[in-house]
């Protein structure tokens, strides 16, 4: 049973297609929207739970937004059946927060396509400063709710909510948190993170993707016109790093070193290559670090953990436990595990 206190925005959510919840960090977000979840669901109503916490998420590891339907009774929204997931490559939206909108949006659509009657999206804490606001505007803009739910404890989501007074959509419903929330740390963030990205890889395997049939969307490497190996052994020299791979795209050339080139060696390169500026990747920033796989009709189906990068032929080394016909397209994120 919900909390007499939430009670409102469970009456608004029975009528809302769509509710997103947004608030401060330990307010009890995930706690509502598991309440609203239930009770709709108790109501005879489909739902459904986006995820897009991408750093506390539990529908689908850290690093994505997922979307899962509810077809029992939940403790936590981790418990819905898994639809589907987009990786955003960050934990924090604010490492990239276009990414964390767009997949938002598509989870919202894929929740829509499967004809789920009522759609709660669970959001992060980032709600304060002009990032914050711009990252709550942006999913409300985007998303069009029929409802959003704030839990502030004074007026945190007043700079964010203001200029939605003066139109017909959202309605807002404004709740004080719930007393049961506590606080959690930097810290225990971070371990929750972390234990949750160990029990995604467990009994994970390493395999070699051949980067000629794969795609590598992130960084964009491995698709433009190959530089020679003489050319690739005179910047070597000029700048004194060992420049692994270098190409021509349109409008700039990229290179791959051991190591982060400063800005005066990428202008040293870029007089050397006289094709625009050079865009550089170093394999210690890739290696690592998360990457989403997606198959061939674009959709996330899992993560992997970049463990080297070849050359000759172009391959990308995972640890993953997605089997490698199934993949199509890596993208290298910016969360290192």
């Amino acid at each position: 049973m919900i909390d007499a206190a939430w009670a409102p925005a469970l009456d608004a959510a029975a009528t809302a297609p769509l509710t997103i919840v947004i608030g401060p960090g330990d307010a009890g977000k995930t706690t509502l929207v598991t309440a609203l979840a239930n009770a709709l669901f108790d109501r005879g109503f489909s739902v459904g739970i986006v995820d897009a916490d991408v750093g506390q998420s539990v529908l689908g590891p850290p690093t994505t937004v997922g979307v899962g339907r509810v077809t029992r009774v939940l403790q936590r929204p981790g418990d819905a059946e898994l639809i589907a997931m987009a990786f955003v490559g960050a934990t924090s939206p604010a490492a990239n927060l276009t990414g964390t909108v767009v997949a938002t949006g598509r989870m919202v659509a894929r929740a829509r396509a499967q004809g789920i009657a009522r759609v709660l999206v669970d959001t992060g804490g980032l709600i304060a400063g002009d990032l914050g606001r711009a990252l709550k505007q942006a999913k409300i803009d985007l998303l069009d709710p029929d409802l959003v739910v704030c839990l502030e404890r004074g007026d945190e989501c007043e700079t964010v909510l203001r200029p939605y007074r003066a139109v017909a959509r959202p309605r807002v419903v404004r709740l004080a948190p719930s007393p049961a929330a506590r606080p959690r740390n930097a810290e225990t963030r971070r371990r929750f993170r972390e234990e949750a990205l160990a029990r995604y890889f467990a009994g994970s395997r390493r395999i070699v993707l051949d980067l000629r049939s794969v795609v590598l969307k992130r960084p964009a490497l491995f698709g433009g016109e190959p530089l020679s190996v003489e050319k690739r052994r005179e910047a070597s020299a000029a700048i004194g790093h060992d420049v692994i791979w270098a190409e021509r795209r349109h409008g700039d050339t990229a290179v791959l070193t051991a190591t982060a080139l400063t800005a005066n060696e990428g202008r040293r390169l870029a007089r050397i290559f006289e094709a625009g500026p050079v865009v550089a990747y170093a394999v210690v920033d890739l290696v690592g670090t998360l990457a989403g796989v997606d198959d061939a009709a674009g959709e996330t189906t899992g993560l992997g953990v970049v463990r080297a990068i070849g050359i000759d032929p172009p391959s990308l080394e995972l640890e993953t436990p997605v089997a490698p016909d199934a993949i199509a397209v890596v993208t290298i994120g910016r969360a290192k595990f």
